[in-house]
């Protein structure tokens, strides 16, 4: 068994701290809003729904999805959910953050019902271009390389995992987010209040010299036109079908 990517703690910490400093963060709201549209048009009701990982204030826009909507602040509490009770699935984040995604979507596919869906949302690997930049330009400055971004997760690779992990009709959507930003503080505050920041276990413990902060400034900085950088956050959308039984 590979040594685990994750900290598990950390992970646990930053998402509780995120919802002290913003309870209702802007790309959680996008996501969410994204999922009532893509449940729309599907015509069937659902009977026993849980949501994991959505903030508390926008825990309403949701609890309409199905006749009966329990909330999880964290996917593990699937772990404490029987084996095929659930007819919708839906997760906000966090999966991008796991090791063993695979073994994951198994457990999530083994929740569902004969027809029952998971929709899920996660931050894509080829987002915040720009704060790489900036970030390799702060360690070119200390003359070392740290772990600082998570592994990738390519949406092709991505389907297919859900399909190894039984689900049917896998399908992974890819939105950009394009956000422009006056100064770099202002993009990392914005990842925390998403508890997206580094939680690799390999990650630096200790903050960056000014040196290299300076440096990751000046390289954010270069990319401005008008004042302002356009950064990118991508977005993977997955849904996947538990099958039919015959």
């Amino acid at each position: 068994m590979t040594d685990p990517l994750f900290d598990d703690q950390a992970r646990a910490l930053k998402r509780a701290r995120a919802l002290r400093r913003e309870p209702t963060p802007f790309l959680a709201q996008r996501i969410v809003e994204e999922f009532l549209e893509r449940l729309h048009p599907v015509q069937r009701r659902f009977g026993q729904a849980l949501v994991t990982g959505c903030p508390p204030a926008l825990q309403p826009l949701l609890a309409g999805v199905a006749g009966e909507v329990a909330f999880a602040s964290s996917f593990d509490a699937l772990a404490e959910v029987e084996e095929a009770s659930l007819d919708l699935l839906l997760v906000i984040g966090e999966l991008d953050g796991r090791d063993e995604l695979e073994l994951l979507l198994r457990i999530a596919r083994s929740r569902l019902r004969s027809g029952g869906l998971m929709l899920g949302a996660i931050p894509g690997g080829n987002g915040l271009p720009v704060l790489r930049e900036a970030l390799h330009a702060a360690d070119r400055t200390s003359g070392s390389f740290a772990a600082r971004m998570h592994p990738r997760i390519e949406p092709g690779a991505l389907a297919g995992l859900l399909s190894a992990a039984g689900f049917s009709e896998p399908v992974v959507d890819v939105e950009r987010v394009r956000i422009r930003y006056a100064q770099l503080r202002r993009l990392i505050a914005d990842l925390r209040d998403h508890a997206a920041t580094n939680i690799l276990r390999a990650r630096l413990r200790r903050p960056l010299t000014r040196a290299a902060w300076l440096a990751a400034e000046e390289a954010f900085t270069a990319r401005s036109v008008g004042g302002r950088t356009e950064e990118v956050v991508e977005l993977l959308f997955l849904a996947g079908w538990a099958p039919q039984r015959p």
